[in-house]
């Protein structure tokens, strides 16, 4: 190519562009825009923190070290001390300043319930009235202590809801990103209706201004009369007046779409809104539905962890009214001296054993109340939760009915609004020709705006009853494929191998 028309090429291009509209298709709002919208990222950080609080779970039973240091404990005062032979009472000097430091390894053993630590401590204290110094040291204190039951039993419970709300957490985000999905897709549904009606007025407005033309020429020849005429110019004000208010509806639309996905960049460009394709299934399966809002939906994990939380309440209740008690076995060594070095050499051992025990013997029935209250609560829980699966499954039933029912509308209305736009032109033409009155013209037209409302209508319900039953499967009957899929493939498939 002439470098001279390249050149050209590349200075007409930028114009170019700027003058092409931009285009709002159902496809990119609903796969892409409301993806990175303002809602979608608040919950994609909501899901972030989840996963955060799941590793820390699973960190806490991995050993812990910590380094703590006090340098600085000064404190000058009059103290009152009683001597400890007499039983006088005096006033003494507390002139000194105390540090310590310390280390220590934890670690958790969720297997009994129990908690090992080891550590290792310096004390130094500075008496500035005797100007002296002393050093206390633990090089070794081993401690552990665990409840003497339940502690297994509560491992058991506490890592099954955690796991639980950790499997769901994957789960809750799709629901909650089919919900952005959804918001975003009534949007558009709207902006691309109020288009459609703004289109329609438009043309209609065009077709009475022509109509209106020939009238006045029928009324001057007297084949109209003045009442015939003025009908036919208030049909045309209508029209105008529909117009003005569809364009409205447009502009306000356009704003709500724009404000949710954040798109500041449409307000000063022209927009194209392209049709959808409504590319949805005539039909979806009640079994599969089901199906797969057993599977995937979060509603049926949470129900698990309800179940788990339960029971650990109910075992809890049964511990404060039965034989337990706690028990604390410590090691170590110590030792103290006015100089460091001294302060390590032939440290003493220290050992400890503390048993604890808790017997309720006679409470005047509190505890058997308590632990009757408890159990009602449980049978309670459990009755709400067998009656929500049963609503459940009522409901995905439900939604796939009025699916269904809602496509069949669709499908009609569809063709009730073509037929009634032809039908409109046809008597437009004819009224030109003087074939019909006004009268079945303004019907024809009053049949082609009833015909709009209910193709409106069935569109936004096939698509209001298709996300509703996306959002509670979390499956893309379109696509045929799962939401975890869609938004994080790796991610599911790393989930679906761990549990």
């Amino acid at each position: 190519m002439n470098l001279k028309w390249i050149t050209v090429y590349f200075i007409l291009l930028p114009v170019l562009l700027h003058g092409q509209p931009c285009q709002i298709s159902l496809e990119r709002v609903l796969n892409e825009w409301c993806l990175a919208s303002p809602a979608a990222q608040t919950i994609k950080l909501s899901y972030e923190n989840t996963i955060l609080e799941f590793e820390n779970y699973k960190k806490e039973f991995l050993p812990s070290v910590a380094f703590s240091l006090n340098p600085v404990n000064l404190n000058r005062s009059q103290r009152l001390l009683q001597n400890a032979e007499s039983g006088n009472y005096s006033y003494v000097e507390d002139y000194s300043n105390s540090s310590s430091a310390e280390i220590a390894i934890r670690q958790k053993v969720g297997i009994t319930g129990g908690e090992l630590s080891v550590s290792s401590r310096l004390n130094y204290l500075r008496e500035f009235s005797y100007n002296r110094n002393r050093f206390g040291t633990n090089p070794l204190s081993i401690n552990y202590a665990q409840p003497f039951v339940g502690g297994l039993y509560n491992y058991k419970k506490q890592r099954g809801i955690q796991y639980a709300l950790y499997n769901n957490s994957m789960k809750q985000y799709c629901s909650e990103m089919a919900d952005v999905q959804t918001r975003a897709v009534s949007l558009f549904i709207t902006l691309f209706l109020s288009k459609l009606s703004t289109d329609l007025s438009h043309k209609n407005l065009l077709i009475s201004d022509t109509l209106l033309i020939a009238s006045k020429a029928l009324l001057d020849n007297g084949y109209f009369t003045e009442y015939e005429y003025h009908q036919m110019e208030l049909q045309q004000l209508n029209n105008k007046y529909e117009f003005e208010n569809s364009t409205k509806n447009y502009q306000k639309a356009l704003r709500e779409l724009t404000t949710f996905l954040s798109k500041i960049e449409w307000v000063d460009k022209d927009i194209e809104i392209l049709a959808p394709e409504f590319n949805l299934p005539l039909k979806i399966d009640e079994a599969s539905a089901i199906f797969y809002a057993r599977q995937n939906s979060p509603f049926a994990l949470s129900q698990e962890g309800r179940r788990l939380k339960a029971e650990q309440t109910l075992f809890t209740a049964k511990l404060t009214n039965r034989f337990n008690g706690n028990i604390n076995v410590n090691y170590g060594l110590n030792q103290y001296a006015d100089h460091f070095t001294d302060a390590y050499k032939r440290p003493d051992y220290t050992q400890g054993i503390m048993v604890g025990v808790q017997i309720p013997i006679f409470q005047w029935g509190i505890n058997r109340n308590k632990l009757r209250i408890a159990k009602n609560n449980y049978r309670s829980s459990m009755l709400e939760i067998d009656q929500a699966e049963v609503s459940f499954d009522n409901n995905i039933k439900d939604l796939v009915e009025n699916y269904n029912h809602n496509m069949n509308l669709w499908l009609v209305a569809t063709k009730s609004y073509q037929l009634s736009q032809e039908q409109y032109v046809v008597l437009a033409h004819k009224f030109r020709l003087g074939k019909v009155s006004v009268y079945n013209l303004a019907s024809a037209q009053q049949e082609q705006y009833s015909a709009m409302q209910r193709y409106y209508s069935a569109i936004q319900s096939a698509w209001n009853s298709f996300c509703s039953l996306r959002k509670s499967t979390l499956f893309d009957f379109s696509k045929e494929t799962e939401l975890k899929e869609l938004f994080f493939p790796a991610a599911s498939r790393h989930l679906d191998s761990k549990t």
